[in-house]
């Protein structure tokens, strides 16, 4: 024996390994945005910044598109609003989302992290294609 793991058996656990990852980042993003939210709901005043954003998706399948705007729509303060499939858009509203880039990149963390999980290799959208739908 060499001490090494068979390849279909190693390439499970990388992936078990990714999906536990992604999941604790998953949950860490749910537990903070409903601390938001509550936060919001019990002070007096109002911290609120609406803002709706255009996301092009690298998500491609229409698992990967329904999968990832679950994932927006499950999480408090966020809505999926319209889902394009061509080209792959989400429009998505925020409560907080007071600095739409800074809104834009958490959300496009989110589906890198999600991408990793479901996809064996990544691929990148080509620069030129990336931008405003």
């Amino acid at each position: 024996m060499t001490g090494r793991l068979p390849a279909r058996l190693r390439g499970a656990a990388v992936r078990g390994a990714r999906a536990a990852a992604f999941a604790g980042h998953y949950g860490v993003w749910f537990l903070h945005a409903n601390a938001i939210v509550a936060r919001e709901i019990v002070t007096p005043g109002s911290g609120l910044a609406p803002a709706v954003v255009g996301m092009r998706l690298r998500c491609r399948t229409p698992a990967e598109i329904a999968l990832f705007a679950h994932l927006i729509t499950l999480t408090p303060g966020t809505l999926v609003l319209e889902v394009r499939t061509e080209p792959p858009t989400l429009f998505v509203h925020g409560m907080h989302a007071a600095d739409a880039d800074r809104f834009l990149g958490e959300l496009a963390d989110l589906e890198d992290r999600l991408l990793t999980v479901l996809r064996s290799r990544q691929t990148r959208v080509p620069e030129e294609e990336e931008g405003d739908p």
